[in-house]
């Protein structure tokens, strides 16, 4: 049955699937040893944390959001895991994006950071309707998949 499911929800999951790859990778490459917060693109977000810790938590959401994806539903609680994952890549991507208008203004960056903000916004609204869903399902002792 999860199967099934999965295959019913890739479509409408998509931008959430792809945001939380690029999440994933995004912090693998924060990792590298080389500094990156030293440019002056990075200061937004280098004043809430420190590189290693974007680095880490960007890593760590990313790959537990796509977790989450993959058991898509099969528990109740993975529209409020999807929720916390879109939230943080929604600070990030806003982060990023002020710091790209920041430093330049005709910055290109600027267009694929605002995409994946709204992406990541309109995830966070459809994962809230999965969880209103689920609650109603919990309640009437229906099925968690979907």
């Amino acid at each position: 049955m999860l199967i099934v499911r999965f295959r019913e929800t890739f479509r409408e999951r998509m931008p959430e699937w792809g945001t939380s790859a690029a999440q994933a990778i995004w912090g693998l490459i924060v990792l590298q040893p080389e500094p990156l917060f030293d440019r002056p693109f990075f200061a937004p977000l280098a004043r809430i944390w420190s590189e290693p810790v974007w680095g880490w938590l960007s890593f760590l959401i990313g790959v537990m959001s796509l977790l989450v994806l993959l058991i898509n539903g099969a528990w109740h609680r993975t529209p409020f895991f999807r929720q916390i994952g879109c939230g943080f890549r929604i600070m990030l991507w806003g982060g990023l994006c002020w710091g790209a208008l920041s430093v330049d203004w005709g910055s290109p960056a600027i267009a694929y950071l605002a995409l994946l903000f709204v992406m990541d916004t309109m995830s966070l609204s459809f994962a809230a309707g999965d969880g209103r869903r689920a609650a109603f399902r919990r309640r009437e002792g229906l099925s968690y998949a979907g």
